[in-house]
């Protein structure tokens, strides 16, 4: 994993492109795996430059799926928002995954994570509001509602 870790901070975009859908598929299975480079992940992740498009994608999934402390959780929340806000709607669509899984593990991300589930459905592309009703039966199985 840290060698995967350190190609994610190299020069090579390609490269880091390649390692960086790695890591998701590896938090897909285990997020365990990866918890421990959660500081260093978030910083690449508020980093990136807006034309590396896939890397943040994935990394705005990697991120809250590593995050563990409280600390980690909120500064993974936080760039949420602006995930949303992106030009880019592949960016867009992990942020509404992202939160809701902040919301999974830290009820108090929940009315964020809600509020967001009724934008995205309300006001979303086709993809936008997939995510969106994905994450809205995440939450309701995890919290026990219908």
């Amino acid at each position: 994993m840290r060698a995967l870790v350190r190609k994610l901070f190299g020069d090579d975009v390609a490269v880091r492109k390649r390692a960086v859908d790695t890591a998701r598929r590896v938090t897909d299975r285990d997020p365990g795996l990866l918890e421990k480079f959660a500081d260093e992940l978030a910083g690449l992740r508020e980093s990136l430059p807006v034309e590396e498009v896939r890397t943040r994608w994935h990394l705005g999934l990697v991120v809250p799926r590593v995050a563990q402390t409280p600390t980690q959780r909120m500064r993974a929340a936080r760039v949420m928002p602006l995930l949303a806000e992106d030009e880019s709607n592949v960016v867009r669509c992990p942020a509404i995954e992202g939160l809701g899984t902040l919301a999974l593990r830290d009820a108090t991300f929940r009315d964020e994570a809600d509020a967001l589930v009724e934008r995205f459905l309300w006001d979303g592309t086709p993809a936008m509001k997939c995510h969106a009703r994905h994450t809205r039966k995440m939450l309701a199985k995890k919290y026990g509602e219908q």
